[in-house]
């Protein structure tokens, strides 16, 4: 077995790309009446990572169950000498009644300059009209291909994997300027939906709302690796009430709307991937801390008890995420503000 079959094992049966809808017709006419085929989305999972494939096969299967898609798995090697596409079929099937959902999958490994053909190869693939979610996994490349990314409803990454993140959020916004009216969702902003909730949560308080304009401090905890999450979450906050922040050589501060230094200080301790987080406006302290599977919101001010509450936590797994992700419609409106506040951070 070569180098590039081992790379495909266990996605599928092989199939001629021009042959797909055909085979697949034939997998479902085999199938009988026990078998329904259901897709509520297009789902694109790119990656130019080898051990991706079987991840992705295995993510898919686990998804399908939840949220039903067709699904265009595409391994891209377009530095690889030779010149070669190829495809396999599969189908990912749950238990509903005394029937089966099923959900398809197809598969590419496009090699050299077959990796150029991608657009065609994707838009030829989809399933009618129904949304496009296009999860780009790894690093974006500059520019931007308008005739992908015009196509793509929703455009899914991660970049709490990215080393570089400042010059992959330029090229996102880059993404986003040739789409058109492309939602960006990243899957690194969905992991502290549950962490802003609680923050939020925290100045519900009577006595808390007040002390808003006059925090002085922000720290905020973050698992290893976790850094750029960490940074969103300042972000948000800091979107929110209008900070500016002034990046020095050994240390930053926010400049608050009336000019007051609001000082941050983020470390890394093991745990989720936001463990605690503690605002500060003189002694008082509101802090949200990660307690298993939920946060406890706690507020300490001169003249008041604390105030503790729990929220759930949520879930931050890969299948969790990303299955949220598809079942939203609308746009992360204070996202974007949220990295350029940040910007100089990264």
């Amino acid at each position: 077995m070569s180098a590039g079959e081992q790379v495909i094992e266990g996605v599928g049966l092989p199939v001629e790309i021009g042959r797909i809808d055909r085979e697949l017709g034939r997998l479902w006419e085999d199938a009988g009446e026990s078998r329904t085929r259901a897709s509520l989305v297009n789902l694109v999972l790119y990656s130019e990572d080898p051990e991706a494939l079987d991840e992705n096969t295995r993510l898919v299967a686990e998804i399908a169950g939840r949220h039903a898609c067709r699904a265009i798995v595409i391994l891209a090697q377009p530095d690889a000498v030779e010149s070669r596409a190829r495809a396999w079929i599969n189908a990912h099937c749950y238990a509903a009644g005394k029937r089966q959902i099923c959900s398809e999958q197809i598969t590419f490994h496009l090699e050299g300059e077959s990796a150029a053909a991608l657009p065609s190869i994707v838009f030829s693939h989809l399933d009618s009209d129904l949304p496009l979610c296009f999860w780009w996994q790894g690093l974006f490349h500059r520019p931007a291909d308008a005739r992908l990314w015009s196509w793509v409803d929703r455009a899914l990454y991660d970049s709490g994997v990215w080393e570089e993140p400042a010059g992959q959020f330029e090229a996102v916004w880059e993404l986003a300027a040739s789409g058109d009216g492309v939602a960006l969702c990243d899957l690194n902003w969905a992991r502290v939906l549950a962490t802003r909730f609680a923050v939020a949560s925290l100045f519900d308080h009577s006595a808390a709302l007040g002390a808003l304009r006059r925090l002085d401090r922000v720290e905020i905890a973050h698992a290893p690796g976790c850094r750029t999450a960490a940074l969103l979450l300042l972000g948000w906050v800091a979107s929110r009430l209008g900070w500016k922040v002034q990046p020095m050589i050994s240390s930053g501060f926010f400049l608050a709307d009336a000019g007051a230094h609001v000082a941050f200080e983020l470390t890394e301790a093991e745990g989720a991937t936001v463990s605690r987080c503690s605002f500060f406006a003189g002694p008082g302290e509101f802090r949200v801390e990660r307690c298993d599977a939920h946060f406890e919101a706690t507020v300490r001010v001169a003249g008041s008890d604390e105030h503790p509450r729990l929220f759930g936590a949520g879930r931050e797994t890969l299948p969790e995420l990303l299955v949220s992700e598809l079942s939203r419609g609308g746009r992360h409106g204070n996202y974007r503000r949220a990295v350029e506040a940040i910007l100089p951070l990264l």
